[in-house]
């Protein structure tokens, strides 16, 4: 693994490209200074900073040659709202990369697995498979509708085998991944390759892909990004990513765990913690 740095004190970059996937959904693009060799990881985030309001965490979208770094934003709160009010040419603060990402296994088959905007920081990891491996990689894009099945064309023209799926069943199977999953799970059985799963999403979603890889077997072989909680501090510090059960803080020790942890997690799939660290029901 490369050497990593880190920007401890927010450096206000330019916004070089600025691209709407969608209409509450955008991708920002950065220049990164060439001596910074921060050399981030799939799954790792940073914090960015709206000068004058405040500062949201946002998963690596994708990076090229550690000079090109984009992130994509989706309309949530406040902050993330007027993140979208921005242009091309704006200034914005980014401190990171934080936490841990992904692992490149050396299983044969890569099996990715993104809910809605969980294929954001998923295209980071497919991404560096492609480059770095020559395994075989399936991707099951699933959403609540066709345009919120996000960079399908950017994915289309890959090599990679795509299964895209909806919940109104307006493309591809009319249905959830989850459905998908257990199908390919069950054949690959029969054909005895290894597998790694990469997975991010609503926490419903990553609770059912929880509970199916239990029943092959492979809660270690399963990589979950819960980078759809929430994040304050980045440092483990202000417990409100606190995960009931294993006494790990999601922004310092994820975001991204294996299955075999996630299922010690007391309230995963069934709560979350809003900004002042109460739960509420998913």
């Amino acid at each position: 693994m490369n050497k990593q740095n880190r920007i401890e004190i927010p450096l206000c970059l330019t916004i070089t490209d600025l691209v709407f996937e969608g209409e509450k959904t955008a991708t920002f693009s950065f220049h990164l200074p060439a001596n910074l060799e921060l050399n981030p990881i799939p799954g790792q985030y940073f914090m960015l900073w709206l000068p004058g309001d405040d500062e949201i965490p946002i998963s690596i979208s994708q990076i090229e040659n550690n000079e090109k770094i984009q992130f994509t934003i989706c309309s949530k709160g406040q902050t993330s709202a007027n993140f979208l009010r921005m242009n091309k040419g704006d200034l914005v603060g980014l401190r990171g990369p934080y936490g841990n990402g992904f692992d490149i296994s050396d299983k044969e088959v890569a099996i990715i697995i993104a809910g809605g905007m969980g294929i954001a920081p998923l295209r980071f990891i497919i991404s560096t498979l492609i480059s770095r491996t020559q395994k075989k990689i399936l991707l099951i894009h699933g959403a609540r509708t066709h345009d919120e099945l996000f960079f399908k064309e950017e994915l289309n023209n890959t090599d990679i085998d795509i299964r895209y799926c909806t919940d109104d069943g307006s493309f591809g199977f009319h249905g959830f991944p989850t459905i998908i999953l257990e199908e390919i799970l069950q054949k690959a059985q029969q054909k005895n390759l290894s597998h790694e799963i990469y997975s991010c999403g609503p926490e419903k979603m990553l609770k059912g892909i929880l509970d199916i890889v239990n029943q092959f077997n492979l809660e270690k072989n399963a990589q979950f990004s819960l980078a759809d909680r929430y994040i304050r501090c980045g440092f483990g510090i202000c417990g409100s990513c606190y995960l009931d059960g294993v006494g790990l803080s999601i922004c310092r020790d994820g975001p991204v765990f294996r299955g075999d942890v996630l299922q010690k997690i007391t309230d995963f799939g069934s709560f979350g913690r809003n900004a002042n660290g109460s739960k509420y029901r998913l």
